[in-house]
């Protein structure tokens, strides 16, 4: 029996087969790929305490496609940042720390998350819930407020 020796040339048609997939994997890794995540934004936030003895309040929060946030409270002059994480399609949880006004200044440190932030299916808006936790300076906790969070969406017109 005789054999042939064969050469195995690829089509034009295998190229694109290979390069599509690697094109697709190579863009969910850029930041085009993060551009819907619905919480990037600015925002007007009002924070309602589960406590009627305390007030509501209302801070801007910068939500970031990298994952940072950064908000600036109505009750203090500085700023505050946190991290954010997307946890379903319109999903995120965010963790925030910030220094409040001690004795001495800076004392007081808060952390405030907000696991179940949920963006509205319009964009326009966002509801969840708050627990926030003031510690002093030794890190011993000192005091907690948890309560609900709704904002409303800032854009150029």
């Amino acid at each position: 029996m005789k054999t042939k020796n064969v050469t195995i040339v690829p089509s034009r048609n295998s190229i694109p087969l290979f390069l599509i997939p690697l094109a697709l994997g190579v863009f969910a890794l850029s930041p085009a790929a993060k551009a819907d995540q619905p919480i990037v934004g600015l925002w007007v936030v009002t924070y309602t305490s589960d406590n009627p003895n305390n007030p509501p309040f209302e801070t801007y929060q910068q939500w970031h496609s990298d994952g940072l946030e950064i908000e600036s409270p109505s009750f203090s002059p500085g700023q505050c940042q946190g991290t954010w994480k997307q946890i379903a399609a319109r999903g995120v949880k965010l963790f925030h720390v910030g220094w409040t006004i001690g004795s001495p200044p800076g004392t007081v440190r808060f952390e405030l998350t907000e696991p179940n932030t949920v963006v509205s299916t319009d964009r326009n808006s966002f509801d969840g819930t708050y627990d926030q936790k003031f510690f002093d300076a030794g890190g011993s906790l000192v005091f907690e407020d948890t309560g609900t969070v709704h904002a409303t969406r800032l854009s150029v017109n």
